[in-house]
């Protein structure tokens, strides 16, 4: 608990250096390695779309934030003209159900609680969390950063008066920095985090790692299905790593359905992430 409170003070004016001035846009490339190539690519807009798109984004968040249960909740996906497939809503649909998933059943649970946000993107899920008091590390590519730190300052009142906190880290999968994983998390969270078969294996590798030294750790991805050689790379690829994909129901709240009138939820799976018994007994090797 020490260690993971000292590297939050030590990252804490970090999330809050991006003016609202700032002009915030993830790298092309970033994007559409996370969501495949830009369809709108070579074509270029004019003022007057631009400014209409910009007014249909806002009417989007306020109806994101209150279908999570969070009125004044800002959150901006930043987009050039060659990516406007990344201001689709189904882009956010995993976050939104996962978001929606921890406000609606898991406030008590969260407040004070210590959690990491991987793959952050917009930030949805661990902002919604650090508004319900959890104290949240949230972290992607390091282009992805400005807009995650924008949106965690757009959201700074409402955070600090839920008595949680932001803030947000720089993560590579592929090397780790023992800094973010070396704290004493009780949630992580993942949302559309499985998005290409390259990003399994050290999405798994890195999940095996905070597992193994978080026993009491809980761990839910919220997976978005785009094909059944992914699903299945996936499911062979964290059974490899030791891992156990264990299905969640986080489409209802008591006998109560979200509404889903687009059938969102048919594409959205969820899952908890526990170490394999056997491994355990082996002690992780």
């Amino acid at each position: 608990m020490r260690a993971f409170n000292t590297t939050m003070r030590q990252h804490a004016n970090v999330a809050f250096k991006v003016t609202r001035s700032a002009a915030v846009v993830p790298s092309r490339h970033m994007v559409q390695q996370r969501r495949g190539p830009a369809p709108a690519k070579g074509v270029h807009f004019s003022d007057e779309f631009m400014s209409v798109l910009s007014k249909s984004l806002e009417r989007e968040e306020s109806r994101i934030a209150e279908k999570i249960g969070l009125p004044g909740l800002h959150l901006h996906e930043m987009v050039e003209e060659e990516d406007i497939e990344g201001t689709g809503t189904l882009i956010w649909a995993a976050g939104v159900r996962l978001s929606q998933h921890i406000v609606k059943n898991r406030t008590q649970e969260l407040k004070g609680a210590r959690v990491l946000d991987l793959g952050s993107g917009t930030g949805i899920v661990g902002i919604a969390a650090a508004c319900l008091g959890a104290h949240v590390m949230l972290t992607d590519t390091r282009d992805i950063l400005p807009q995650i730190m924008e949106n965690v300052h757009q959201n700074g009142a409402l955070v600090e008066a839920a008595g949680g906190s932001a803030t947000v880290q720089e993560l590579d999968w592929n090397q780790p920095d023992d800094e973010v994983l070396d704290q004493d998390y009780d949630w992580v969270f993942g949302s559309d985090v499985t998005y290409t078969e390259e990003a399994l294996l050290p999405l798994a590798k890195l999940l095996r790692q905070l597992v193994l030294t978080n026993e009491q750790c809980v761990v839910k991805l919220a997976h978005m299905h785009r094909s059944k050689e992914l699903d299945r790379a996936m499911r062979e690829t964290f059974h490899d790593e030791g891992l156990m994909l264990r299905p969640v129901d986080c489409r209802t709240t008591g006998t109560t359905k979200y509404e889903d009138p687009l059938h969102v939820d048919e594409a959205i799976a969820f899952y908890r992430v526990t170490l394999d018994p056997a491994l355990r007994e082996l002690g992780g090797n």
